[in-house]
């Protein structure tokens, strides 16, 4: 039509129990999300879009890391030992909005803001409270060249700030000891109250700028869309000003290209989507000395960096989709497969020591859905099934030249070591489930609830358990 708005509010609850989780997860945790969305065609020109979102999760025995996303973090920081397991609390806020407006015939504008904040928090001792401010901003402009071609140019920044801080209730003698992570939970160990990583509130920072190119092709009911970005990572651990330390900096890129092909044909659509993405990065730890001057300031002097950890990931995906009904968005079935292979290595030193791991995770994903229309009434049943694998090298230890015997080995968590490995390698069915509802109360306005269920079982692990199992609803109105 030639305008329009279509808005969703929703709430969804979920829980989920076992023990087949990463070693920053919890094995029992109840989590909410309130949201809404809308979008809107004011004119010919102008389309506007907009999100909000609320959610909030609590998982009990968790200890593991002590950021939001330690998988994406150049190092991180876990407890000793898991004595001191107990209660964290996750809630995030989201706000996005979007714009795109049709400058000429020809040129079209688009733009993009979303604002992330999350606060994460340990109940128990040693505990932690973390605040994380994620800002991205996109701006891009598109140009068709002649009929049926287009090409675009965009750019994008990204800044995310997680601050983390330590501390205990009360006094205690007790020694509360975490491991500074460089990669493969091989590192330094670190006392709670002395000077270093875990003795002040400190900020980890990090930017990201993005350029990327666009290609797309249209003819009569056959789409072909391309991209190919390139990212500029940088970042440290430390506020950056000349009276606290930076511990440490790092570096990083990432290179992808995506495409999609659709094709709408009587009844049927189809739709085909392949990528891949090449990231890499580096951490280098800072060498410094601290001193306080006759007026009480504190001064910091760098020597020097070294490398401690430098991380190399590949990702690559293809799926295929088919629709049956004349419309995607409302379709008789639907169909789907997806295969995804994902790869990681990392090497970690301290000096004259080394660790290496590499990992290569494979899945497919099968899913099927009906929608069974019964006048102003929409029944849906969903079904499907993933299975997952990997394999790898989980550790290799060395040493850049001859060590004495009484030479002193890094720190180590071996069992997170081998928690982690078996998480992502362990050989598992994944299968999916999920009923639906829609009515139609107004011709502008209608009310859905859906039901889902999600349970996954390794065969090949070391792990405590086995298994996980997600149940979860979700009920809305779009007008």
């Amino acid at each position: 039509m030639e305008c329009g708005r279509i808005s969703y509010l929703q709430a969804e609850g979920s829980y989920g129990s076992g023990k087949l989780v990463n070693y920053y997860q919890s094995d029992s945790r109840l989590g909410g999300l309130v949201s809404t969305e809308s979008y809107w065609r004011l004119n010919s020109r102008l389309v506007l879009g907009g999100a909000m979102a609320y959610g909030t999760e609590k998982g009990k025995h968790m200890s593991g890391s002590a950021f939001l996303h330690p998988e994406e973090t150049p190092f991180d920081i876990v407890e000793m030992d898991d004595s001191g397991a107990g209660t964290k609390r996750h809630e995030w806020y989201m706000f996005r909005g979007e714009a795109g407006y049709l400058l000429t015939p020809r040129l079209s504008w688009g733009g993009k803001l979303e604002y992330r904040t999350e606060n994460y928090a340990k109940f128990k001792d040693l505990r932690h409270q973390n605040s994380l401010m994620n800002l991205y901003l996109s701006t891009g402009f598109s140009y068709e060249l002649f009929s049926g071609w287009q090409v675009g140019l965009s750019y994008g920044y990204l800044r995310n700030v997680e601050t983390v801080g330590f501390g205990i209730y009360g006094t205690t003698d007790r020694q509360y000891t975490s491991l500074i992570s460089f990669g493969g939970f091989y590192g330094r160990s670190e006392v709670f109250g002395e000077s270093g990583y875990t003795s002040n509130t400190t900020p980890l920072f990090t930017q990201t700028h993005e350029v990327a190119f666009q290609g797309q092709y249209h003819r009569g009911d056959l789409h072909w869309f391309q991209e190919v970005f390139i990212r500029k990572t940088s970042g440290r651990f430390g506020s950056g000003s000349s009276t606290s330390i930076t511990y440490s900096t790092h570096t990083g890129s990432e290179v992808g290209y995506r495409a999609k092909l659709t094709w709408q044909q009587s009844r049927l659509f189809q739709a085909m989507e392949l990528g891949i993405a090449l990231k890499s990065l580096e951490n280098r730890e800072n060498s410094y000395k601290e001193s306080t001057d006759e007026l009480g300031v504190s001064q910091i002097v760098y020597y020097g960096s070294n490398e401690v950890m430098s991380r190399d990931q590949l990702r690559a995906w293809l799926a295929y989709q088919l629709l049956s009904g004349g419309k995607e968005s409302r379709s008789d079935w639907s169909a789907e497969v997806r295969m995804d292979y994902r790869s990681r290595s990392v090497t970690t030193s301290q000096y004259p020591f080394f660790r290496k791991q590499s990992l290569h995770v494979t899945g497919l994903w099968l899913q099927g859905a009906r929608n069974w229309y019964k006048g102003r009434q929409v029944w849906t049943a969903s079904v499907g099934l993933g299975l997952q694998g990997g394999w790898g090298c989980m550790k290799e230890d060395g040493q850049y030249v001859s060590v004495s015997e009484d030479q002193q080995r890094p720190a180590e968590r071996a069992d997170l070591l081998v928690e982690e490995y078996d998480y992502h390698t362990a050989v598992r069915l994944v299968p999916y489930a999920a009923v639906g509802y829609e009515r139609e109360i107004t011709p502008a306005l209608s009310g859905y609830v859906r039901g889902e269920v999600t349970y996954a079982r390794a065969f090949t692990t070391t792990m405590a358990g086995k298994d996980f199992v997600q149940p979860g609803i979700k009920v809305g109105v779009k007008f």
